[in-house]
């Protein structure tokens, strides 16, 4: 079922390479005019390639000595780069990194992350040996003039290099290294960790969790709200996901333990792991009811997200260091075991507590949550849900970490009035209300940045789609300013489609599908004079490039 969508003025301009924009695609911000940071798509590219999987455009970033994005095709396996000379009509040119780098023992599988070093010299991306359990490496090249790369180094990395990023400093690269067990957990679970290449030295090393291997560290996180499997251990169980290097700390997510691990660069160890909290929906909205398509928010009892965050930014005011985490939410599952617990109102399920129930509360729909009993650091009588559908903000405090401020359901409420019609749709299709008994609009990918004195967050929504704009300058009075989305609902890609039993299933629409990375690019070294925001989206295989002012 498809539904149009009745917009305001919109502003048509022909910016992709292989497809233009239709004019039916909003490309400028909702608020602007009545924000301090109006937000414009610029510039657009486009692979070519669509998915309704994802996995196609994937993570970019941006070098500001020869003016190149690079983004992560994880269809083809190569990086793109992409020419950001000045036209509204970007285009590039392929890298066959396989080809590149060749080391001895590993078996080249995928391409996960590329990061550019502040300084444009250097270029680094994180690759994946083909078998689960091997260790990954690290390819570090030179950047061109024109584009290109050339080989300087491969280093060794942990199992699964998922994200790669430059130290502020220069003087590390550092991945995250999920350690899946993409065998199931019949076979083994391969350790968790992050490898951080000196390159001052030349070495890298691998960190891992086992310091935290004991009762003792183990009850004390499952206190503080950290989500581990029973019978498993932390070196085991944890999976780094994403990094933000602020001094002398690099600050990791784990995204499905629910928590932020310390790494403490200058010893090499992680001093601390912390909860990422809960998104308490006894006092914040949420819709959980896909069944009624319509927005019906309302606070239940006895009900948490688990924040459970993907994307992590770091940034500092008055002399402090802050985080900004992207609460996506993320189920396990591998061979036999998927921790979902799936209830469907519509037949009388209750929640897993028992204490939602169709009765009470209306609900008609299935809803997804956490299969709690699974995991320490939960209790028998709450609910959980996959993911916080917000943004969150926690200042580094001396004893750990002090949340400031949760975006609650500005996500879900805002985008219902711009996008009523296409409110919780799913990046592969256009139904309203399709996410709404799973993870909402889902919140993927955060990045900061700063524009005339003041500090920015960028937060991109994978399902519904857009990015959400923050002002964080002043963490007690944190402000939503503005939110674009240059997804063209209304259009179908041909070819996309895919049917269930003779009905349209899954497709591809229009314009920019499920942002997937983001990256922030200071006026004092964009190509326009002007700070640019790029996004790389993974279903419809597009960049686009976003004009900040």
């Amino acid at each position: 079922m498809m539904m149009k969508l009745k917009r305001t003025a919109a502003v048509a301009l022909c910016l992709a390479s292989a497809l233009s924009v239709p004019a039916a695609v909003v490309t400028e911000g909702f608020e602007n005019g009545r924000s301090a940071a109006d937000i414009s798509l610029i510039a657009h590219y486009s692979s070519g390639e669509t998915n309704t999987d994802g996995g196609v455009m994937e993570i970019v970033d941006y070098n500001p000595a020869n003016g190149f994005a690079y983004a992560v095709n994880g269809q083809s396996g190569v990086l793109a780069a992409i020419s950001t000379d000045g036209s509204s009509t970007l285009s590039a040119f392929r890298i066959d990194i396989r080809s590149l780098v060749q080391d001895e023992g590993f078996v080249y599988g995928d391409m996960t992350s590329v990061a550019v070093s502040p300084d444009g010299s250097k270029l680094a991306v994180a690759l994946q040996d083909e078998r689960y359990d091997e260790a990954g490496r690290i390819a570090l090249f030179e950047c061109l003039d024109d584009g290109s790369l050339r080989l300087e180094s491969v280093y060794a990395a942990g199992i699964q290099p998922d994200m790669i990023v430059f130290s502020p400093d220069k003087r590390y690269v550092l991945t995250a290294d999920e350690g899946e067990p993409r065998e199931g957990y019949e076979a083994e679970d391969p350790e968790g960790t992050v490898t951080v290449v000196s390159l001052e030295c030349g070495f890298s090393v691998s960190i891992g969790f086992g310091a935290f291997d004991n009762p003792l560290s183990m009850k004390l996180l499952a206190e503080s709200g950290v989500l581990m499997q029973k019978g498993t251990l932390p070196s085991r169980d944890f999976e780094p996901e994403y990094i933000a290097v602020s001094g002398n700390n690099a600050y990791v997510t784990l995204q499905e333990a629910n928590a932020i691990a310390v790494l403490d660069l200058g010893n090499m160890v992680f001093s601390d792991i912390f909860s990422a909290g809960f998104e308490d929906y006894s006092s914040v909205a949420v819709d959980i009811d896909k069944k009624d398509e319509a927005y019906r928010p309302r606070t239940y009892e006895n009900l948490l997200g688990v924040r459970m965050p993907d994307g992590i930014a770091a940034f500092t005011a008055g002399g402090e260091t802050y985080l900004v985490t992207a609460n996506e939410g993320d189920a396990r599952e591998w061979g036999e075991y998927l921790n979902e617990d799936e209830r469907d109102f519509g037949d009388g399920d209750t929640s897993p507590s028992g204490r939602i129930t169709a009765e009470d509360t209306g609900l008609e729909g299935k809803v997804v949550f956490l299969s709690s009993d699974d995991y320490l650091g939960t209790d028998s009588d709450t609910d959980y849900l996959f993911g916080g559908r917000s943004l969150s903000v926690f200042r580094v405090a001396d004893d750990g970490l002090e949340e400031v401020f949760t975006s609650g359901d500005d996500a879900e409420r805002l985008t219902y009035g711009y996008l009523p019609e296409y409110y919780n749709a799913s990046n592969d299709n256009a139904v309203m209300d399709d996410r709404s008994g799973k993870k909402g609009p889902e919140a993927e990918a955060v990045t900061v940045g700063g524009i005339d004195g003041r500090i920015y967050a960028f937060l991109a929504l994978e399902r519904t789609g857009g990015i959400m704009v923050y002002d964080v300058t002043d963490p007690e009075s944190i402000q939503y300013v503005n939110y674009i989305n240059t997804r063209d609902f209304e259009t179908i890609i041909p070819g996309t489609e895919e049917y269930d039993d003779g009905e349209l299933d899954k497709w591809v629409t229009g314009g920019d599908v499920a942002p997937e990375g983001l990256k922030f690019v200071p006026a004092a070294v964009s190509p326009t004079g002007e700070p640019l925001l790029i996004a790389a989206f993974e279903v419809s295989g597009t960049v686009a490039v976003y004009s900040l002012g």
